[in-house]
């Protein structure tokens, strides 16, 4: 499994649930400086979003085939195409977010997606059960939140700069 943007927090927790499922986690990460912190996090591998090569490096990963899935933690066009790249035939790609300073359109080449049999899905957000099973989770010990840092609400235009400077590992909270 691929999971785009591995220093966010969402990535971060997809990739802790996918590991508790049995999956060998690939997470791409425009941050060379972030490798070994990733691989701390529980990452198998890490592979940079800007190498051209991506696609292939990922093939040699999976043993030539590409991913079972993609998870796309970033969004955007840029980030879709990558992941259409990265995923076998009859894979799938599931777009977790998108960012707000490139639109919400994404392009799709219909030859391509039929020949490679690609499943495209979305998630809008959790349902009560996910959270409640993501609760159950946290309380047994098997999945950690990262918290990269806090700010009192009142530090909310320092917090978001932060956040705008793709520093980050994990969550940043604002607290009340």
């Amino acid at each position: 499994m691929v999971i785009t943007g591995a220093s966010g927090g969402m990535a971060i927790a997809c990739a802790q649930l996918a590991k508790l499922s049995g999956a060998t986690v690939i997470g791409t990460t425009t941050k060379p400086d972030h490798d070994e912190a990733l691989s701390k996090l529980g990452y198998d591998h890490i592979v940079h979003s800007t190498d051209p090569q991506l696609p292939a490096h990922v093939r040699e990963l999976t043993h030539g085939l590409g991913a079972d899935a993609v998870w796309d933690c970033v969004g955007g066009n840029d980030f879709f195409q990558l992941s259409l790249a990265c995923t076998r035939l009859g894979g799938t790609v599931i777009v977790l977010g998108t960012p707000t300073d490139q639109g919400s359109r994404l392009e799709l080449d219909a030859l391509a997606l039929i020949g490679q049999q690609v499943k495209i899905a979305s998630v809008r957000g959790a349902t009560l059960r996910d959270q409640q099973l993501c609760l159950e989770l946290l309380a047994a010990g098997k999945i950690t939140p990262i918290i990269d840092r806090a700010y009192p609400l009142e530090e909310a235009a320092e917090a978001h700069a932060y956040l705008e400077s793709h520093r980050q590992r994990g969550k940043v909270l604002l607290l009340p």
